[in-house]
């Protein structure tokens, strides 16, 4: 019977400090906050939502030139897009606009550019009629769940991921879905098909994944659009076009 006696000891012994660790695990990590474990999962966004998304982004490319110049667009009435500076031709070249679906390609110029926000207004050499448009939402919150569409990597296709807003840092909005060179211009939709930013920046090239990526906020792209020297004009919240002044146009 000893070698019972002897077993049952020892598994006494192995429960007891069992115990005492699971105690002393909670004193010690009571106050330790934990990140949490990867993303939540994304809110289902209606098919019909991303197809008139896709319809109003364009893809850009300055032909004859390196693919950096290749970036994304978003078309705010039948003759003007909305875009991110830094991609612009800066030597009056045409760029070409490529529209979905049907590949259908569009000549346009830049006709207004803000350095300081890092966006440009292109004007198309003709009409794109559309059911809808681009359309603005200033107001979102830290965790809401966005689309990125886009031209990854330069590659002439429309492209969509997802992420969550993370925070608001000086006009822009941070988040953390994948975003690369090509996306730049790019819309970033919420679940109803409203901009919430727009694709311009990353810090961390070389761990993508990781990278910090950084949108211009609605708000900010208003405030560009109403005092732009373009011929886009506010009327509400919807972007009309006047006649066209020549005076008023600033070409690099």
């Amino acid at each position: 019977m000893r070698p019972l006696f002897k077993a049952l000891a020892v598994i006494e012994i192995i429960v007891v400090l069992g115990a005492v660790g699971i105690v002393l695990t909670k004193r010690f990590t009571a106050n330790v906050s934990h990140a949490p474990v990867g993303r939540p999962p994304m809110v289902a966004v209606d098919e019909k939502v991303v197809e008139q998304t896709k319809a109003w982004t364009v893809l850009i490319s300055n032909e004859g030139f390196e693919q950096k110049y290749r970036g994304t667009g978003m078309l705010i009435d039948s003759k003007h897009v909305l875009t991110a500076d830094h991609m612009v031709s800066k030597n009056g070249n045409e760029m070409w606009v490529y529209i979905f679906p049907g590949r259908r390609i569009v000549h346009a110029k830049p006709i207004s550019e803000g350095f300081r926000d890092d966006l440009a207004v292109l004007e198309l050499d003709e009409k794109v009629e559309l059911p809808a448009y681009a359309t603005f939402q200033e107001v979102h919150h830290d965790g809401e769940p966005i689309l990125i569409i886009g031209n990854i990597l330069g590659g002439m296709r429309w492209y969509v991921s997802y992420g969550i807003i993370s925070s608001d840092w000086a006009g822009y909005i941070l988040m953390d879905g994948t975003m690369t060179h090509g996306d730049s211009g790019g819309p970033w939709i919420n679940t109803k098909g409203e901009v919430v930013g727009l694709s311009d920046w990353q810090l961390g090239d070389e761990e993508p994944e990781s990278a910090i990526k950084g949108g211009v906020s609605a708000k900010r792209i208003k405030l560009f659009l109403r005092d732009s020297k373009s011929t886009i004009i506010p009327a509400a919240d919807v972007y009309t076009v006047r006649q066209s002044d020549p005076t008023q146009r600033s070409h690099k």
